[in-house]
Formats: C-alpha cells, structure tokens, sequence
C-alpha cells in the first residue's frame, strides 16, 4: 500500500480545541478501500479506483455529548475536458441522495472517506470538503463551517494526478455558499468559520 501523508489543521470550537486530521494518498490497492467485489461489486470494479486518490479525514476534539456533534459537507465540481460545463456535485451517501440532508458523514466526531475514481480520459475533480456544526448541537438546520480543506485530481491522456490536500480559507467556504443553498432552501449555512 502506498504511504499516506497527514495533513492537521487545528480549530476551536464552543473554547475547546480541536483538529482535523487528514489521511491522504494513491489508491493502489482498489480492493483494500471496498472497490470491486469485496464491498461495492461489480457496478464499481477496481480499475476504476486505480492510481485515484483516497482520502479520510476524523476529527480530534475535547468536547463530548452533543457538544461534539459535527458534521462533513462535501462539494464536488468536475469538468469533462471535452465539453464547455462544469458539474457540481454535494457528495452524500447514495441512500440520502434524494433527502433534503447536506452532510456526507455526521455525528459525535465524525469521520468521512472518499476514493474516487472515474473512466473519463479527460477530467479535472475539485473537492470542497468542510467540517460543520450546528450552534445549538442537533436542534436546528443551521450549519456553520469549522475548517475545511481542498483536495482533488486531474486525468489528462489516461494519466491521473492527484493533487494535494490544502486547508481551506474562509473564502472557500463562501464560494460555496450560493450553490448549498440552492440545492438545500430548507437549511441556514452561515457565512464565516467558527
């Protein structure tokens, strides 16, 4: 396997400090990460996932209870190299695709994983990935970003490079904040980090 770097971006959230800590490399071994038959079958075979990127990041945190309770917001924008539009994608779990749910993974600490993989020969995928709470814990649809960071890959002729994991700025956040509320009228994402 591929060694994996390790990205950490500290914050602080409700006095209490935290980090975000991101694993990050080469998918080299598809069926390690549940490509193929081992978890996702045949519609998703490990050639797909090739020599894509693999990325998981968790979260370290002193708070507890609901008080922990966060979230991941994932926004994807994708261009196929040989048509003049770009797709943006809010990546959630195949099961909640058709809810009216934002977060990609959520819970007390919660940790998100993602190795994508495409069969396009021509592409550029830009990933917006941010860590979120809601001020009152689990109460409200209201959203506020913690940290995020940027990761991503380019395929040209075939040939995939994977581009490396960049903490987010606060501008990351509010480019992004058009399109969420467009796809989610019923939730409050609010413009500025914690």
């Amino acid at each position: 396997m591929a060694s994996m770097t390790v990205t950490r971006i500290p914050f602080c959230l409700r006095g209490l400090d935290g980090e975000v800590i991101v694993e990050h490399g080469i998918n080299d071994d598809p069926a390690r990460w549940g490509f193929g038959e081992s978890v996702l079958g045949e519609a998703y075979p490990s050639k797909m996932a090739l020599g894509f990127p693999v990325m998981q990041a968790s979260v370290a945190y002193e708070g507890v209870g609901y008080g922990a309770y966060m979230g991941w917001i994932q926004v994807v924008r994708y261009q196929l190299h040989d048509k003049n539009e770009q797709v943006i994608v809010f990546d959630v779990a195949p099961q909640i695709s058709d809810t009216d749910v934002p977060y990609f993974a959520f819970g007390v600490r919660p940790t998100i994983f993602d190795a994508p993989g495409f069969t396009e020969q021509e592409v550029t995928w830009d990933a917006d990935t941010f860590l979120v709470h809601s001020p009152d814990g689990v109460i409200t649809r209201e959203v506020n970003a913690i940290r995020g960071f940027k990761w991503g890959y380019r395929v040209l002729s075939g040939e995939v490079e994977v581009l490396p994991v960049m903490p987010s700025q606060e501008s990351d956040w509010d480019r992004n904040l058009r399109d969420l509320q467009g796809r989610y009228p019923t939730w409050e994402f609010g413009s500025s980090w914690t």
